[in-house]
C-alpha cells in the first residue's frame, strides 16, 4: 500500500461502477432482489436515494458493508449466473481491496500487536522493518481505522512480497525483534513465531536459519553451532593420537570436517585442533558467533588441557581456545555406554525442575585437595539420588588403567552431568575461594561462567582470578542435546584410550 491508496468511500464508488458493467445489474430487479436477501439475513439496510444509478448503488454497498458479511452476501446474490465473466473478476478485485485476505488470524494479529507495543519504540520497529520491506508507510496512510503505527506496520507486512522457499518477511521481522529483546518479551515473540510459522508454511529449519542470521546480524548470542572433536590414544603409545571432527549447525545434521587423522605428538594434535577451528570459522562466517567447541575424550585423556590449545583465527592475535569459546569436555565412555544414560537423565530432570539451583548449594559436592574418593562408596551414595549434580575436584584423579577402581568412572556411571576439575594449582584453599567467587550462580549457566573465567578478564576490565585459574579448569559437561548429538556423530567408535 502507498500514499495513493483510495479511501473506502472511493472503493464503494469503484465497486458500484464495475458492477454496472456486469450484464443485467443495471436493471432494478436483480439489485432489489439482492437487497431483500441481505435484509432477510441481517435486518433493514438504510441507504439514501438520489435516483443516480452509481451513487445509489455505492450507498447500498456501503450500507450492506456495515453488517458483518453483508457486502459479501449482497454480491453473492446479485452475482448469480454472472460470476464466470471478465467483468465479474473486476468486481472481485475491488472487493478484495475492501476486504483483503488477512495473513494472520485475528487472535494472532492482536497478540503480535500487543507484544510489539511492549517491546521497542515505534521508531525502532520502523527502522528494523526497513530490512524486510522496500518502504514503511506512515500510519495515516490507512485512515482513521489504522491510525496506530504498529497496526500500519503490520498491514504493510500483510502486503509484503513473499519469495518461495523463504520465510514470510513478517516472520523474519519478528525474529529480528525477538533477538534484540531480553527475558519474557523475547521468549513470547519466539513462541508466537514458531506457532504461526507452521500455519504460513515455514519449516522449523527455515525459521532456525532466520533466527541464527538475525542474531548474528544483531551481535547477540543465539542457538550456537557446535564443533565436535573426538580424540583418542592408546596407553602403549601415549604420544600418538587419532582425531576426528564434525560441525553441527542448528537445524542440520552432522557434517564431517575431518576423518580419522593420526598425529604423533601433542604439538601436532594442537595444530590439528587449531586447523579444525579455523575451518569451522571459514564455513560459518558471521554465524560463528557463539560457536561451542566440544571434545569427546576417553577416560585417560579427560583432563587434557584442550581449552588451552592456542588458536590464531585468520592469523590474528594468538589466544587459548577457551578464551574465545565455550569449551566443554564430554565423556566418550558415557556416550558409548547407553545403560549409563538413565542416571544422567534423572539428574538432568532435577536441574530442569530446579532452575534456580546454585553452584554453592547441596547440588554441588566439593572434594578438597588430598580428599579420597572411593568408587564403591560413590556408587552406594549416588545410585538412587537426584543430587548432587556437580562435583568439584581439586585434585582430579588420574586414570590408572582399571575402570573398576576409578572414582571418576563411578561419577560418570552415576550420571553426574557436571565435573569441575582444577588441574594442578598449588594454592588449593585460596583456589577454592576464587573458584566459588567466579562460578557462583545458576548451575545450568555453568558453561557460560567457565567461559568467562577462561577469558581471564572481569566486567570492569580487572582480573577475575589472581591464581591463574583460567588456565587450569576442565569442565566435563553433559546435557540432553549434547549427549544425543555426540552419539549421532560417533556411530561405531574406534577402540582407543586404553578402553577395550
Amino acid at each position: 500500500m502507498t500514499a495513493a491508496t483510495p479511501s473506502r468511500a472511493d472503493l464503494y464508488w469503484e465497486l458500484a461502477r464495475r458492477l454496472t458493467k456486469v450484464h443485467g445489474v443495471s436493471d432494478a430487479a436483480p439489485r432489489a432482489r439482492a437487497l431483500r436477501a441481505v435484509e432477510e439475513r441481517f435486518g433493514p439496510v438504510e441507504a439514501a436515494r438520489s435516483n443516480m444509478l452509481i451513487e445509489d448503488l455505492a450507498e447500498v454497498l456501503r450500507a450492506c458493508d456495515q453488517r458483518l458479511g453483508g457486502l459479501r452476501a449482497y454480491l453473492e446474490e446479485i452475482g448469480r449466473d454472472r460470476t464466470n465473466t471478465v467483468a465479474w473478476g473486476a468486481v472481485e478485485e475491488v472487493y478484495r481491496r475492501l476486504h483483503p485476505v488477512r495473513l494472520l488470524a485475528p487472535a494472532d494479529y492482536d497478540t503480535l500487536a500487543g507484544l510489539l507495543k511492549q517491546c521497542a519504540t515505534v521508531e525502532g520497529l520502523r527502522a528494523l522493518a526497513l530490512r524486510f520491506l522496500p518502504f514503511v508507510p506512515d500510519p495515516d496512510t490507512y485512515g482513521d481505522a489504522r491510525a496506530d503505527p504498529v497496526d500500519a506496520l503490520l498491514t504493510a507486512f500483510e502486503d509484503a512480497a513473499h519469495m518461495e522457499d523463504e520465510p514470510h518477511p513478517l516472520l523474519a521481522f519478528v525474529e529480528a525483534v525477538a533477538v534484540r529483546e531480553e527475558g519474557a518479551a523475547a521468549q513470547q515473540l519466539t513462541v508466537w513465531n514458531r506457532r504461526v510459522a507452521r500455519r504460513l508454511g515455514c519449516t522449523d529449519g527455515q525459521l532456525q536459519r532466520v533466527r541464527a542470521a538475525e542474531a548474528a546480524y544483531a551481535g547477540r548470542p543465539f542457538e550456537p553451532s557446535r564443533l565436535l572433536m573426538e580424540i583418542v590414544s592408546h596407553p602403549a603409545a601415549p604420544d600418538e593420537f587419532h582425531i576426528r571432527g564434525w560441525l553441527l549447525a542448528p537445524g542440520e545434521g552432522p557434517r564431517a570436517l575431518l576423518g580419522d587423522r593420526k598425529v604423533t605428538s601433542l604439538r601436532r594434535l594442537e595444530e590439528m585442533v587449531a586447523a579444525l577451528h579455523q575451518l569451522t570459522l571459514d564455513e560459518l562466517g558471521e554465524l560463528s558467533a557463539g560457536l561451542r567447541v566440544e571434545f569427546m575424550l576417553p577416560r585417560p585423556l579427560l583432563w587434557l588441557a584442550v581449552d588451552q590449545i592456542m588458536v590464531r583465527p585468520s592469523g590474528s592475535v594468538a589466544r587459548p581456545l577457551g578464551a574465545d569459546h565455550t569449551v566443554l569436555v564430554r565423556s566418550r565412555d558415557r556416550i558409548r555406554n547407553r545403560h549409563w544414560w538413565p542416571a544422567l537423565r534423572r539428574r538432568l530432570n532435577w536441574l530442569e525442575l530446579h532452575p534456580e539451583g546454585r553452584f554453592d548449594d547441596a547440588a554441588v559436592q566439593y572434594v578438597p585437595h588430598g580428599g579420597e574418593l572411593s568408587p564403591a562408596a560413590l556408587v552406594a551414595q549416588l545410585r538412587h539420588a537426584e543430587t548432587p549434580v556437580c562435583f568439584v575436584l581439586f585434585e582430579p584423579p588420574q586414570y590408572t588403567g582399571d575402570m573398576a577402581d576409578d572414582p571418576v568412572t563411578a561419577l560418570l556411571e552415576a550420571g553426574i552431568p557436571a565435573i569441575v576439575a582444577v588441574r594442578g594449582n598449588g594454592d588449593h584453599e585460596n583456589a577454592r575461594l576464587e573458584l566459588w567467587k567466579v562460578l557462583d550462580g545458576r548451575l545450568d549457566a555453568l558453561p557460560e561462567r567457565v567461559r568467562v573465567l577462561r577469558g581471564g578478564v572481569g566486567p570492569a576490565g580487572g582480573a577475575l582470578s589472581t591464581l591463574d585459574l583460567h588456565r587450569h579448569v576442565t569442565l566435563v559437561w553433559d546435557s540432553r542435546d549434547g549427549l544425543e548429538g555426540a552419539e549421532a556423530v560417533l556411530g561405531h567408535p574406534r577402540t582407543g584410550g586404553g578402553i577395550p
